[in-house]
């Protein structure tokens, strides 16, 4: 988690050094290419860590939401007007990317269940759109019902398992 998080801040700098640079050589349009390049390079990297971590927290499951927000804020003013990105998409497959960590993480689940969710992250990531919103509904949809699949069939029956061990245990120590 550390090295995800670091590869996040320093984004930033190294981000607002490539702008000034661009900008220094060609113009203002060059120094925000520079810099959306950068950064592009350190998010994925940043989503890469994030993947190949072995054992993760509950906090490495908050950080696709962190990265989302970073990434809609980063994007804002390449998006005005021209219906490229949709944020709030974005931000809604970061949080089920999210649940689906905390939920793999939670029941000791293989990552496979991972993939679907991060492939809308990634695809929701994207500043490409399908004109009207089908497509973020659709792939939203589709990684909410993954994401439900996933509670349903692999969390609640542990949840469940472990609650009745846990009345069982507080009636064993009443009596």
């Amino acid at each position: 988690m550390w090295r995800t998080l670091a590869i996040g801040a320093l984004s930033f700098p190294f981000t607002a050094l490539a702008f000034i640079i661009g900008w220094a050589a060609g113009d203002l349009r060059a120094g925000v290419l520079a810099g959306a390049v950068v950064f592009t390079v350190f998010f994925v990297a940043a989503l890469v860590s994030l993947f190949v971590i072995k054992t993760y927290s509950y906090a490495d499951a908050a950080l696709p939401l962190v990265f989302s927000v970073l990434w809609s804020a980063a994007l804002v003013p390449l998006s005005f007007g021209a219906g490229l990105f949709s944020a709030p998409a974005f931000m809604g497959a970061a949080l089920l990317l999210g649940v689906c960590m905390a939920a793999a993480k939670r029941c000791a689940t293989d990552k496979r269940w991972l993939l679907f969710p991060a492939v809308v992250f990634l695809y929701e990531m994207l500043p490409l759109n399908i004109p009207g919103q089908f497509d973020d509904m659709f792939a939203l949809a589709g990684s909410a019902g993954y994401t439900l699949t996933l509670l349903l069939r692999r969390a609640l029956p542990q949840l469940l398992k472990e609650l009745v061990l846990r009345r069982n245990a507080a009636r064993g120590r009443d009596n």
